[in-house]
């Protein structure tokens, strides 16, 4: 029986209606046209990663476009014959403004849509509300694209127009690997990292050891010298054991190992002379009053904490004063810096409590650091003691300004500020040496500047303080009060100098490196020469004016230095003023006249003072030396090391207009230096000549003396067979200088200083035909050297 259709010749059950026909929705496009046609995964960038690393074209099909479908279903249409609604494509993500089209790029943004298309077709049905918020939010986003574009990004896409990497790691910093467990970092200031500017240096050094050359007996005597040597040092550095072990309570052994009250009274007086200047650690009149009172009752009732700090002045003025420098045993003259600095170190291990917060234990703490200093610079242990003092002091509050507290009376507030200060700039200093960041930063302390007064105008009684003296006034806290204000500036520049991997262009350098400048230039002013003093009255104010200088100098070099040594298109003016701040280090005795009495002494204090900032200067002045244009076109000329300098040597050899234009590593494109290569190499031997004297000092390293020979030769023009003559004679006076400071006689060569048996042997013959003379016995007469050890 069938079913009557209802409504007349059509029946309600429609085929088409009640099994619809399918139709595939089209998938918009995602992937660029050249990923589709090689069917690639695209990453959707423009220009994406397949692109670029094919070189390719990278374009998107626009809406409007046949092939903005996928393939299989671009062709279709839905029943009525219309083609089916495409979805809003998303909008484009450009991973820099560099990618977006100029021209979209600077389209106005009208109702928040003009610069996304799909959003146009997001925003229709929208209320007024919610398209200002869009609006608002794609200006803010634009904005932030085309200012600040992430450093990633910019790494991955090849476009960085502010970041920038100051140089390869390799030349700012090291690190030395022992076994799997001890690691030592160097900084860029190290020796061992500045080496490694020098290709030809650092091949020659690294590999001498390993392979057969005329050179690998030298260095294989300078490591049995560096050997004996380091056995020598420790043997001058070791205690005495019978006051080191003894059982004797430390105050009696402290006060055991004291000179005469006579010579006390000189270390005493060479001490504030020398070191009470820029680092303020004691007050001087209530020091002496202690001083005295100690004396006239024998030690009877005074301070625990006296005898340590006294020990620790005593030794910092032995070693700058008396013939032994502080090594000697004998009492009657000197006090053993060793000694001294053990049994203190003993007295601080012992305190507890109280005692850690006590005024005098810092003293003692700053003191102590200054004289182990004195006879073993080691940088890094240094940085760490001084990491421990930092945070003694700010224990105490030293970093908070004493009018907070109303507890302090203004002689105490006053004597704090000098104290932190003092601590500020030690730890300022070390971490510039060591290449690490300093323990405190600019806005972690509110302590004010110490005032330029005489310790007589701060007496224990004064209800506030004097006003301040100008700085151009002679004081005794004039350097300090100096230095004070200059901190801020140099604390800026060490933490660039800390953070070189985020430095992203030169503004910050060259602003925090002017205000160096400037201050630079206001020293001649402030500490002014004057022709009408006595030979003694001007050698210290020389020693003034240099201390001066260097302080502001040292971190204007740390600063200047990765740059203008490293870096590719480094701004001229930082290359220019590196190289002129490095030649005023080599050259701030030669403003003394060498024939005026006690030269001698301020040139073994200048040495003595200055050796690490000397050895950085004579690296960096070796590198102009071998990228100055004319050193490859104009002949070096003779060695003048062993004729008698005096002042305005270098200056006869100067081209007073420094090259304007620059560019690459060294900053000097026209091939002008302020200085001939001829010149640079002559100041540079100079100095290198008195780092060899100083060899017999614990201080001195023997491996960074060797390196700057090798580099000095290597850096001037000529053949390898004329640069492997001049390293050999460089060597060969390291040699001499070594066995002098182990008082090594030739027929004693064997027993006190390691050589192999090879070492003797017939001239080699060198490629090209020219002849190398090996050493012979006759090298080793100490009485034909031309190079006469230092003596103190």
């Amino acid at each position: 029986m069938g079913v009557a259709p209802v409504g007349g010749g059509s029946g309600v059950f429609i085929d088409d209606y009640s099994q619809p026909k399918s139709v595939k929705r089209p998938r918009p496009v995602k992937s660029c046209i050249e990923c589709r046609k090689r069917k690639l995964k695209c990453d959707r960038l423009l220009p994406c990663s397949q692109c670029q690393k094919s070189r390719r074209f990278c374009k998107y099909a626009a809406e409007s476009e046949a092939g903005n479908a996928s393939d299989g279903s671009g062709g279709e249409v839905d029943v009525e014959g219309q083609p089916p609604m495409k979805r809003p494509q998303r909008p484009q993500i450009h991973p820099y403004p560099g990618a977006v089209p100029a021209a979209q790029r600077m389209t106005p943004v009208v109702n928040g849509t003009a610069e996304f298309p799909a959003l146009r077709a997001c925003a229709e049905g929208m209320d007024e509300t919610t398209l200002a918020r869009l609006e608002r939010l794609e200006r803010l986003v634009t904005e932030h694209m085309s200012v600040s574009p992430s450093p990633l990004s910019q790494h991955q896409h090849g476009y960085s127009p502010n970041y920038r990497v100051a140089a390869s790691p390799i030349t700012l910093r090291g690190l030395s690997v022992k076994g799997a467990l001890r690691t030592r970092f160097f900084g860029q200031n190290s020796a061992k990292v500045l080496i490694n500017l020098f290709d030809e240096a650092s091949s020659i050094i690294k590999n001498m050891p390993t392979i057969e050359s005329p050179l690998r007996e030298f260095f294989m005597t300078l490591r049995s010298a560096h050997r004996a040597l380091q056995r020598e040092h420790r043997r001058a550095l070791e205690p005495i054991s019978v006051y080191v072990d003894s059982i004797v309570p430390i105050q009696k052994r402290m006060a055991d190992i004291l000179p005469p009250q006579k010579v006390c009274d000189v270390l005493v007086a060479a001490y504030i002379s020398v070191s009470e200047g820029l680092y303020r650690v004691i007050h001087v009149p209530t020091f002496r009053q202690e001083y005295a009172q100690y004396w006239e009752t024998k030690g009877q009732g005074s301070h625990d904490g006296f005898l340590p700090r006294l020990l620790c002045m005593l030794s910092i003025g032995s070693r700058f004063v008396t013939e032994s420098r502080g090594l000697g045993h004998d009492r009657s003259t000197s006090v053993h810096i060793p000694t001294a600095c053990a049994l203190v170190r003993g007295w601080l291990d012992g305190l507890r409590g109280k005692h850690l917060v006590d005024i005098t234990t810092l003293q003692t703490e700053i003191l102590l650091l200054h004289a182990q200093r004195n006879i073993t610079p080691r940088q890094q242990e240094s940085w760490t003691q001084l990491g421990y003092i930092v945070r003694m002091a700010m224990t105490i509050g030293l970093h908070r300004d004493p009018s907070e507290f109303r507890e302090l009376r203004a002689f105490q507030g006053e004597y704090r500020r000098k104290l932190w200060y003092t601590v500020m700039d030690m730890d300022l200093h070390v971490a510039l040496a060591c290449g690490l960041p300093c323990g405190v930063r600019e806005g972690e302390y509110s302590c004010r500047p110490p005032r330029n007064l005489d310790d007589e105008d701060l007496t224990p009684r004064i209800s506030e303080l004097p006003p301040s003296k100008p700085l151009d006034q002679h004081t005794i806290g004039q350097l300090q009060a100096y230095a004070a204000n200059t901190l801020p500036a140099r604390m800026k520049a060490t933490s660039i100098v800390s953070r070189l991997d985020t430095v992203h262009d030169y503004q910050e350098v060259l602003e925090a490196g002017a205000t160096l400048e400037k201050m630079l230039d206001d020293i001649n002013s402030l500490f002014p020469r004057h022709a009408a003093l006595s030979q003694d009255e001007k050698h210290k104010e020389w020693r003034t004016r240099a201390l001066v200088d260097i302080h502001v100098r040292r971190p204007l070099l740390a600063l200047y230095r990765p740059f203008a040594l490293s870096s590719i298109n480094c701004p001229p003016h930082i290359t220019q003023t590196h190289l002129k701040s490095s030649m005023t280090m080599l050259t701030y005795i030669d403003e003394v006249d060498p024939n005026s009495p006690g030269y001698d002494d301020l040139e073994a204090m200048y040495q003595f003072i200055l050796k690490h900032d000397i050895i950085e200067a004579c690296f960096s002045v070796c590198y102009y030396i071998l990228n100055a244009h004319d050193n490859a076109l104009i002949p070096t000329a003779p060695s003048k090391t062993g004729e008698p300098w005096h002042p305005g040597l270098v200056a006869a050899d100067e081209t007073t207009t420094p090259s304007s234009n620059g560019g690459g590593a060294s900053g000097f494109n026209d091939g002008r230096f302020p200085w001939s290569a001829a010149s640079m190499i002559r100041t540079v031997e100079r100095s290198l000549v008195r780092l060899i004297r100083l060899l017999r000092d614990s201080s001195s390293d023997l491996r960074d003396i060797v390196g700057l020979s090798v580099v000095l030769s290597t850096v001037q023009a000529g053949t390898p067979e004329q640069k492997l003559e001049r390293i050999r004679n460089g060597l060969q006076r390291i040699v001499d200088a070594c066995l002098q400071a182990l008082s090594v006689k030739p027929d004693g060569i064997s027993s006190s200083l390691p050589v192999s048996a090879s070492f003797f042997l017939p001239p080699v013959a060198l490629p090209g035909g020219s002849w190398f003379r090996s050493i012979t016995a006759n090298c080793w007469i100490i009485g034909n050297s031309s190079y006469p050890p230092h003596t103190t």
